[in-house]
């Protein structure tokens, strides 16, 4: 039995141990009910390109407008669902008392879901991947993920700026028994990837996953493009920002920097996507042969 399931079962399913976990409950079904309720007339009121949604029966399930999709029916993440799907995810025990730890410091928000680190990790199985970047770090609970089901001989390059968060993390990579595949760079990671590049290690990562400055993410991108093998996969956190990149009313710097990068990286042909609706949403890119 996961750590999450022994733990966290409370009578109030709003009421979470975790702020990060609760938060994102809520944000996504305040969105689904702001879609349900008006998003039709922003659309006429916009040329930002938006379809309509209708509520089904369920609260859990939404239905497109578009009847070119044949009412095809979609999960919509209701808190309650929410915790289902945490009654479901094998969380390990380091992996929980780390993510407890880090829910009290100032920024937990910025730590990615247990979902989203099992999916991480199993993509890293899945491609067999040796050697692996991150760029982002925070206090290390995605990269410890991904440490742990890489194999003995495998090497995680974790990129982090902010060194009292490295602190959090070095401490856990070494309780885990996993601190000698993981190289840590301390410093901006531009640099640390032009650095790596520039050493010869270009198309030699089987792996690469971003969780960092919004605004920076094309050039992390096309840097990690050039580390990364033809084959390999490069997984951007944060793709739809708590719902604001569907939201027309909402332009910020950070959202217009995220709409921009979804668009290109829509139009972008030396790589396969995939956005999956997981945590505050990702987009999984492989990248293909010129």
């Amino acid at each position: 039995m996961s750590c999450w399931m022994i733990a966290h079962r409370w009578s109030n399913p709003l009421v979470a141990p975790c702020p990060r976990l609760s938060v994102c409950g809520a944000v996504i079904t305040q969105f689904v009910v702001r879609c349900n309720r008006d998003v039709s007339s922003v659309a006429k009121a916009s040329s930002f390109p938006l379809s309509s949604f209708e509520s089904s029966k369920s609260d859990a399930v939404i239905v497109t407008a578009d009847k070119k999709y044949g009412s095809k029916q979609v999960i919509s993440v209701t808190p309650r669902l929410y915790e289902y799907i945490l009654t479901n995810v094998r969380e390990p025990q380091i992996l929980c008392e780390l993510r407890e730890e880090t829910s009290t410091m100032r920024g937990s928000q910025m730590q990615v879901s247990p979902d989203q680190a099992q999916l991480l990790a199993m993509l890293v199985e899945i491609l067999g991947a040796k050697r692996c970047i991150e760029v982002g770090v925070y206090t290390g609970y995605s990269s410890l993920a991904i440490a742990l089901a890489l194999p003995e001989g495998g090497r995680l390059i974790a990129c982090e700026k902010d060194a009292k968060s490295l602190d959090v993390a070095q401490k856990y990579y070494e309780r885990a028994g996993v601190s000698h595949k993981v190289d840590v760079k301390h410093g901006l990671a531009a640099d640390s990837l032009k650095s790596m590049i520039l050493n010869g290690e270009s198309c030699s990562y089987d792996f690469a996953f971003v969780d960092a400055e919004k605004r920076m993410y094309q050039e992390y991108f096309e840097l990690l493009l050039q580390l990364v093998r033809v084959g390999g996969i490069i997984v951007l956190d944060n793709v739809l920002w708590h719902g604001k990149v569907a939201d027309p009313l909402v332009n910020d710097k950070q959202t217009i920097s995220i709409r921009n990068f979804n668009k290109k990286l829509m139009e972008d042909e030396r790589v396969s996507i995939s956005m999956v609706p997981i945590g505050d949403g990702i987009t999984i890119c492989r990248k293909r042969e010129n």
